[in-house]
């Protein structure tokens, strides 16, 4: 071959060399972009998660404080059921419909409540005859 032909040859070695160079030079570029963009998102879904996990511990513990206030509610309401059952039957005794008291644990009034009329006498307990409908022991 001619010197012609080795310059040519060397040429296109060159130049293929140097588009190569380029090529492999873009695909470390667009790595590189491609690296940033996952640790980017990375770090944008690792911020919304803990965003969540806050959200979702707030929502819990208010969850919880309502549980416990509904629990501390449907105990008052049945402490309340039963005083108005006890002051609803003290009173259908009191007007004399003639009627037995309702409830068999009314044969002896303990709660102060109902005994308001003996505030200073905590000691003192008031016998009620259910069949009778009479009170005793005054």
């Amino acid at each position: 071959m001619s010197s012609k032909g080795y310059i040519m040859v060397d040429e296109k070695k060159k130049k293929r060399m140097i588009s190569n160079r380029e090529s492999a030079k873009r695909s470390r570029m667009k790595k590189e972009q491609h690296m940033k963009d996952l640790n980017d998102q990375i770090f944008y879904f690792t911020r919304k998660r803990d965003e969540m996990v806050t959200k979702i511990e707030k929502a819990a513990k208010g969850y919880a404080a309502v549980e416990n206030e509904n629990m501390v509610l449907r105990s008052q309401k049945q402490e309340l059921e039963k005083r108005l059952e006890y002051a609803n039957n003290v009173c259908g005794w009191y007007e004399g419909d003639g009627n037995e008291l309702k409830s068999p644990s009314m044969g002896v009034v303990q709660e102060p409540w109902l005994r308001s009329w003996d505030q200073y006498q905590p000691s003192n307990t008031f016998s009620i005859m259910s069949s009778a409908g009479i009170l005793t022991d005054f």
